[in-house]
């Protein structure tokens, strides 16, 4: 049906007073159909005296006109009329930022559970745990109590000299902590408990999240992609605030959830896509290969990035694997002659190919030769005139060009004057000075960092082993300089804060699940000691510095975790009455009911030790799992007064 009949429509329909509210701007449509089916006369006859909808909406039977009341009915839900329900309709799922989902160009994804808050509380790799979604509309409230600041606990500073009590925390000029920080617990509480303190100021956010795979153990629902889409999104939109107006998130996925996420952060404010890296993450061998013929095999992750406006990148340069044959090495003998080599055969044949060790016994057995020129293909280095009457012909070389020394002795082929470096031939390979015209700029396919070798990478192992330092080295050094703060939300066995601190960047390091020896404290320890794995021989780290071990403080965490570790039923029931009297329940749980009925039921105590904690885990208030800030005097939670007060001072609350 056109417009010009629905126009019509409604303006006919203004004429029934009963349809509009007090303002007439909105139709009220339940009564609109509720007169339809009563045959209200007075519209009935409103709607005859118009011959567009008589035509319409009536048929003629003999002499009598009856109304299609199913057809009115059906034309009213599927031509809304503006400023109606359609209104109405786009405040509650089909409307993405100022826009109506019409007005909007670009992709937008939807799903279940989208609207809510997944607060993701599992902290181990095998716990298998019902998530618990809270709506944004209908639980704002306990959505405001989840994100409040929560109390922070068991301070400890670690140092090259060992382990230190925290008195203070230090602050720049302008207000911000300057400590390294490593808090455990909740990243989705731990990032909301960081926003005030740190809005705008970190530089630069990598995340390794977990790719959702169906070896990862994350995720207990019907609707995978869902509740991860959900997980994702309520903690990239609050750690999109803390990035500084030239700030830059990288985050690393695979091909199982790479274009929903695209999706996803397209969807969020403030941050601008720059591009994918595919990153060449292993080699499929052995019994991979033997699934070739029912799959395409994977050999790649990617990585997500997306930068705020200021950003400028430190453009980065790898090493080329070949050269072009135009590319010349000027080798000045004792006699003031040049020798030219062609670069790539001084590479090939020598078996140097940037191999330190390899150019530094290049240079013993060559000491003769100090004095080197370089002229890159047709990059000319620098150009000059000169008096051909004093040109003195050095040699021919078998490219035809000739080299010439003028009266300075300076060296030119043809026209281009030769750049002398009196530097070692390692220096020359590898110098700053050179190092553009000898490397390929970085792009966005990265082959050339080994995921394969990482275990032995900060004195901590993983089963399935971790980001290699130099793929955190790039990043760092693409996106950050000394002093800027680095980000990691997911920091698992801590590469990020490891690289951080070898390359002299501040770091927040953010997990929630439990490594015992493998995880980022340890590895930190290490680093700080003079760790020499990773990147350390490159960047020459010699060990220093220190970092801040944090906890949120837990409430109905710390009631779960001892259900979690009970070995008996009989440890659990003994544990119930604390459990009831000290921390919070789900508001529906009848404690005596469970007491004396439910535990002294056979077909209770038959049920496996881990179904039955799985029920005592249900029945705490998953909204009480740690102690607001705004809570931490109360005896109740009996924190400690040093906590309190370094709490406080986190906050910048300290009278």
């Amino acid at each position: 049906m056109e417009n010009t009949f629905k126009n019509k429509l409604y303006i006919l329909l203004k004429k029934d007073s009963r349809l509009w509210g007090e303002e007439k701007k909105e139709l009220d449509e339940t009564l609109l159909k509720d007169l339809i089916d009563k045959l209200d006369e007075k519209l009935i006859e409103l709607l005859l005296g118009s011959k567009e909808t008589k035509e319409e909406f009536f048929i003629k039977i003999k002499d009598v006109y009856v109304l299609k009341q199913n057809e009115f009915k059906f034309f009213i839900d599927e031509n809304k009329l503006d400023n109606s329900y359609t209104q109405y309709q786009n405040k509650i799922g089909l409307r993405v930022g100022n826009k109506l989902l019409k007005e909007r160009d670009e992709v937008v994804l939807d799903w279940p559970f989208k609207d809510c808050v997944l607060e993701g509380g599992m902290t181990k790799e095998d716990q298998k745990r019902n998530e618990i979604f809270f709506n944004e509309v209908l639980a704002k409230d306990e959505i405001d109590r989840l994100f409040d600041p929560k109390a922070l606990v068991n301070w400890k500073r670690y140092t090259v000299k060992g382990e230190k009590q925290v008195k203070e925390l230090e602050r720049d000029k302008d207000g911000t902590i300057r400590e390294n920080l490593i808090i455990k617990g909740n990243n989705l509480l731990a990032l909301h408990s960081l926003k005030e303190q740190f809005f705008g100021k970190v530089k630069l956010i990598y995340i390794d999240p977990p790719f959702n795979r169906d070896a990862d153990t994350f995720y207990n629902d019907n609707f995978k992609h869902s509740t991860w889409l959900t997980f994702m999104k309520n903690r990239l939109k609050v750690a999109k605030d803390l990035l500084r107006d030239d700030g830059i998130i990288f985050i690393q996925c695979d091909n199982n959830e790479v274009s929903h996420l695209k999706v996803l952060m397209d969807e969020i404010k403030k941050i601008t896509f720059v591009n994918i890296i595919s990153v060449k993450s292993s080699t499929p061998s052995g019994v991979k290969t033997s699934h070739a013929d029912k799959t395409i095999l994977k050999s790649q992750d990617f990585i997500l990035v997306y930068k705020r406006p200021l950003l400028k990148f430190n453009p980065q340069y790898i090493r080329k694997k070949s050269w072009d044959t135009h590319y010349m090495f000027f080798i000045q003998e004792k006699d003031r002659k040049l020798r030219l080599l062609k670069l790539v055969d001084v590479l090939y044949k020598k078996n140097i190919l940037f191999k330190k060790e390899r150019l530094e016994d290049f240079n013993i057995n060559n000491k003769k030769h100090r004095d080197f020129y370089l002229k890159f293909g047709h990059n000319i280095i620098r150009k000059s005139t000169h008096d051909n009457k004093e040109i003195k012909l050095i040699c021919n070389t078998k490219y035809k060009n000739k080299i010439y020394r003028d009266k300075k002795g300076n060296f030119y082929l043809g026209n281009d004057m030769l750049q002398p470096i009196s530097r070692s031939f390692h220096e020359v390979l590898i110098g700053q000075n050179i190092e553009k015209d000898i490397s390929n700029v970085l792009c966005d396919f990265w082959n050339d960092i080994d995921f394969q070798n990482t275990q032995n990478q900060g004195g901590v192992s993983l089963p399935a082993g971790k980001k290699p330092e130099q793929l955190l080295y790039r990043i760092i050094k693409l996106a950050t300089r000394e002093g800027d703060i680095v980000l990691d939300y997911h920091l698992g066995s801590g590469t990020t804060c490891a690289v951080a601190q070898k390359m002299g960047r501040r770091y927040i390091g953010i997990e929630q699940l439990d490594y015992g020896e493998n995880d980022s404290v340890v590895r930190l320890k290490n680093v700080i000691k003079g760790d020499q794995s990773g990147i350390s021989k490159s960047v020459n780290w010699q060990g220093g510095g220190n970092f801040i071990y944090l906890e949120l403080a837990k409430w109905n965490e710390e009631a779960k975790e001892r259900i979690l570790k009970a070995k008996s039923l009989n440890e659990l029931e003994k544990f119930f009455d604390d459990l009831y009297e000290r921390y919070f329940l789900n508001y529906n749980v009848k404690t005596r009911e469970f007491k004396e009925k439910i535990l002294k039921e056979e077909e209770f105590k038959k049920l496996g030790l881990d179904k039955q904690k799985k029920l005592f885990v249900e029945m705490l208030d998953m909204n009480q799992m740690y102690v607001n800030f705004s809570e931490r005097a109360d005896k109740k939670y009996n924190l400690f007064k040093k906590d309190i007060a370094l709490s406080e001072d986190f906050y910048n609350t300290k009278k």
